[in-house]
């Protein structure tokens, strides 16, 4: 027993703890979305383009400044990829490919120029046990925002996924709404900096909702399973981390690969069942 509660035992781990907890809230929330929308690489996106505001914001203001450099270029990305997805002539995965490599390159550059960069790794890689009060808090705040948005948009999300030109017929702002959902996928990679890193948020986006599009059939019961799996994979990761003095946002990105291993042996009988009847 004093295996899983040790290392919830001093106050910065019990940060690190709830750190782990809006993670897994969040990013399966939205990670749902990304895996019905088929659009995981921009997720990977998303986060290597982080990079460039966390070492901006660290560049001018330090530590304290990252979180707000890392949202700024989660919203400098979605303004971006909307004005050149203006022209025709380039594909919606090149402007994408384009502007993410240019803010990872523009990161790791002033990154290299900075003698005390290695503050940034935290960043880049995560790590919970150093998340302070005002982590929890901004965190607090901005997986409260990312959910409550969801929901609120939860009819006119599905219907724009599902059918966008239904939904554009029956007065649903697809546009407006796949705007707003490119935000949300910046404010969930910027919750995961301290936890998984921004190189490996995708993990938690993606994987848990991944997971649990193997196990069930409709929007919500995904949200759900993706959501338990997030905070299990989220809180086993750090205590496995924990004991090993392993790199927690690795342990993290493995206990959620590990469950969508289970998820795809459990859902394996019904498929093969399923094509099975296909094939007759």
């Amino acid at each position: 027993m004093n295996w899983l509660t040790d290392p919830f035992s001093s106050p910065f781990t019990q940060r690190a703890a709830i750190t782990c907890v809006m993670i897994g809230v969040l990013a399966p929330t939205v990670g749902t979305w990304i895996v019905l929308r088929r659009l995981a690489y921009l997720g990977d996106a998303m986060s290597h383009a982080t990079v460039g505001g966390v070492a901006i914001g660290y560049a001018i203001g330090g530590v304290s400044s990252v979180m707000l450099g890392a949202i700024g270029a989660g919203i400098v990305m979605v303004v971006l990829l909307a004005l050149f997805s203006m022209n025709r002539k380039l594909g919606h995965d090149s402007v994408i490919g384009v502007l993410s490599s240019t803010m990872f390159a523009v990161g790791i550059f002033i990154i290299s120029r900075i003698d005390s960069g290695r503050a940034l790794t935290h960043f880049l890689f995560g790590q919970l046990l150093t998340v302070q009060r005002g982590d929890v808090i901004l965190n607090a705040v901005l997986t409260v925002i990312g959910v409550s948005v969801i929901v609120v948009l939860f009819h006119d999300l599905r219907m724009a996924t599902f059918d966008p030109n239904h939904a554009a017929q029956v007065g649903v702002r697809v546009q407006v709404v796949h705007t707003v959902f490119l935000i949300l996928l910046a404010i969930a990679v910027v919750v995961a900096l301290r936890t998984v890193g921004s190189l490996m948020a995708v993990s938690m986006l993606v994987t848990p909702a991944a997971a649990a599009r193997l196990v069930t059939r409709d929007v919500a019961r995904m949200t759900s399973v993706a959501i338990a799996i997030g905070i299990a994979s989220a809180l086993v990761g750090f205590v496995v981390a924990y004991h090993l003095n392993a790199a927690p946002g690795a342990s993290i990105a493995l206990a959620a690969a590990a469950a969508f291993v289970v998820a795809y042996g459990v859902s394996l009988p019904r498929r093969m069942r399923h094509h099975g009847r296909a094939a007759a």
